[in-house]
């Protein structure tokens, strides 16, 4: 059975830094957070740009899209890390060597070590390489990791690719005792099982090759795979469950050298590790909410079983005594004969004068009065205390006593049942908000944004320096550019990116310039929106005149649309197993939601307004996506609000459409 990528390899490490070097270098670590026990989420921001680095010691590191809120409360650890790094400039990021550990240098003289190695460490250190704080202090063979001693690094085994030399290889293989080349490499060369194994699958060579030229094959496939690796792409594996084996910076040769049955192409290895290991992170976050309700169930598991097994029991001993209840019922006169004999040859002899000298009586226990016998081949503990009617009865009020007992049990089991079914409706529920709270966060997310009817992606500045930042970035000359007739409003981009729009698109676009604009603040009812395209806006003002930030000339003919009613839908869909927050015109969020409210401008605070929507929400919503519309904050609400509201309806939507594109209609 092929295991599961569990942590990066070098050739993985090697892929990422090699993407990450344009993203994060010049910017700054703007805070960093412990999502969870030794997971760190390091946020990086540019003038134009916000980079979210996962970093995990001992398994990864790498740009995710994801955002995880902090759980916990920062340990001394982190605090450490924000007492040094915070706010400052990161001047490059590398990775030792060929081996599992990578370095972030900044600007004040630190550095990030992070060790992917086993047992591995994230380390910030001085100039002068003495260690400020690390994530966990231990005393090795090899070397003392502890804040105030210098770091040092763990035994470095690994040879770059670039720098495997075949006659060297091929002479350091034939004087080994080894008869498998992949072993060989791995153990004395230090390179990942995955890649040699990648480059046997290409050259075609075997295990057991000992020739030059297979070796030298070899080493040419290594170094192919290698450069391949650094083009950025990434694959995940997965098998015919559509579980995630491994994910790979290269398209594998064949895909059952992996244990996979398909395989999922992404165009940025960030993005397939995100994704690969989001599964491993869901399932820590998962298990800690469920944890203790886990328990508890176990517990109730437990205690279900006996009250089952006390039932089988009891059940056995009710049917027994009704057996015997009835053959003694039926052979009354026998029963009385056997009675007296005993009771005579006991009173006359003594007890042990019984066994063999009366019928049908094949046992007696003198101390506690009783006398076995046998009834139509039925064995009978009979009380000899007790005539035959008497003892009949007897026999009867036990199984009425049973009968209670085992009332009681069943009661019992159907209240355990009912806790037990809660316990698992809670469970789910759970996982559930657990797995939403995973959140994908898309580059535009950051903005003001709907995709209109025909899936063109449209965003708004949500300030002057966002104003600014969008048009400088992203305005392209076929590109429409909308803005509400208004001081104080978006600038708006709709992404043609080839593609003919429509009016309707330009329209849909239209009311987010208008509802995000300051007329909503003023309370009016309508605004009027123009539209021009991308080549028409400039920043260039005319001679002797000056722009402010996040103002722009439009040169040429403006298209005005006439007033746009500022009505704006806000709904709330689901993506996978987390809600997102849509807005736009009524007919799109309606159909691309699962619930959603239509506003206008009002008196009441975005807060309040965003609280009661939740409610509403959840209360309006249908059952089966309940939970995960529960998970939604009432933060990301408030977000999507133009300013102070008045809830005009709440429906349910259809559903028919998905929130967004399933592929990227844009990025950076």
């Amino acid at each position: 059975m092929v295991k599961r990528k569990e942590s990066m390899t070098s050739l993985d490490i090697a892929a990422v830094i090699k993407t990450l070097e344009p993203r994060l270098i010049g910017s700054r670590l703007a805070n960093i957070y412990e999502i969870e026990k030794n997971v760190l989420l390091l946020k990086f921001k540019s003038s134009n740009a916000e980079t979210r680095l996962i970093v995990e010691p001992a398994k990864r590191i790498h740009a995710t899209s994801y955002e995880v809120a902090e759980k916990r409360m920062p340990s001394p650890f982190v605090m450490g890390l924000r007492k040094h790094l915070r706010g400052v400039k990161l001047e490059r990021i590398s990775q030792i060597g060929f081996d599992r550990i990578v370095v972030l240098e900044f600007a004040n003289g630190c550095k990030l070590y992070i060790e992917l190695i086993p047992r591995g460490v994230v380390a910030l250190v001085d100039e002068n390489n003495i260690i400020l704080q690390v994530s966990e202090q231990k005393k090795l063979k090899d070397r003392v990791i502890r804040v105030k001693e210098k770091y040092v690094f763990p035994p470095l085994k690994s040879v770059h690719p670039e720098q495997l030399v075949v006659d060297k290889l091929y002479e350091d293989y034939k004087s080994s005792n080894e008869n498998n080349i992949v072993r060989f490499i791995v153990r004395q060369y230090g390179m990942p099982p995955e890649l040699v194994e990648e480059a046997i699958s290409r050259s075609g060579v075997g295990k057991e090759a000992v020739r030059r030229e297979d070796i030298e094959k070899l080493v040419i496939e290594i170094k192919k795979v290698y450069h391949e690796a650094l083009q950025g792409k990434g694959y995940i594996v997965q098998d015919e469950l559509g579980m995630p084996i491994t994910v790979l910076p290269y398209k594998p040769h064949v895909l059952e050298t992996y244990g996979g049955s398909k395989l999922i192409k992404y165009e940025n290895i960030n993005e397939a590790l995100d994704e690969y290991f989001k599964k491993v992170l869901e399932a820590i976050v998962v298990e800690k909410a469920i944890k203790e309700y886990e328990a508890e169930k176990a517990k109730l598991l437990e205690s279900l079983r006996r009250a089952e097994e006390n039932v089988r029991e009891l059940n056995n001993k009710i049917t027994k005594l009704k057996g015997i209840v009835e053959i003694l019922s039926s052979n009354m006169a026998k029963l009385y004969e056997i009675y007296e004999c005993i009771e005579r040859v006991r009173n006359s002899y003594g007890w042990d004068y019984v066994l063999g000298n009366c019928p049908n009586v094949v046992d007696v226990e003198p101390s506690r009065g009783i006398v076995r016998i046998n009834v139509e081949g039925t064995m009978v503990d009979y009380d000899i205390r007790l005539d035959p009617n008497k003892f009949v009865i007897e026999l009867y009020k036990r199984i009425g006593e049973l009968e209670k007992k085992r009332e009681r049990t069943l009661k019992a089991i159907k209240e355990l049942k009912e806790k037990i079914e809660k316990l698992t409706v809670e469970i789910k529920r759970q996982t559930t908000k657990a797995k939403a709270s995973i959140i994908r966060r898309e580059w535009y997310e950051k903005y003001h944004w709907l995709f209109t009817s025909n899936w063109f992606l449209v965003i708004g500045g949500r300030d002057a320096s966002q104003n600014e930042s969008i048009v400088k970035k992203f305005l392209e000359d076929n590109d429409i550019f909308l803005h509400a007739d208004i001081q104080g409003a978006p600038a708006v981009i709709l992404f043609a990116k080839g593609r003919q729009v429509s009016e309707q698109d330009i329209r849909e676009a239209a009311v987010l310039a208008a509802c995000y604009s300051k007329a909503w603040k003023l309370g009016m009812g309508a605004i009027e929106v123009y539209w021009v395209y991308g080549k028409q806006v400039s920043k260039s003002p005319p001679s002797g005149e000056y722009i402010k930030k996040g103002a722009f000339m439009v040169y040429g003919k403006r298209n005005y649309l006439g007033p746009i009613e500022l009505k704006l839908a806000l709904g709330i869909s689901v993506e996978g197993d987390h809600p997102i927050v849509i807005v736009g015109p009524d007919y799109l969020v309606r159909k691309r939601s699962h619930v959603y409210a239509v506003l206008v401008p009002g008196d009441e605070d975005p807060s309040k307004v965003a609280k009661r929507l939740r409610s509403l929400f959840i209360s309006k919503v249908d059952e089966s996506v309940r939970d995960i519309i529960a998970s939604i904050s009432v933060e990301e609400i408030r977000l999507r609000l133009p300013g102070r509201s008045r809830i005009l309806a709440i429906a349910r939507g259809t559903a028919t459409e998905p929130p967004r594109p399933t592929t990227k209609s844009q990025g950076t």
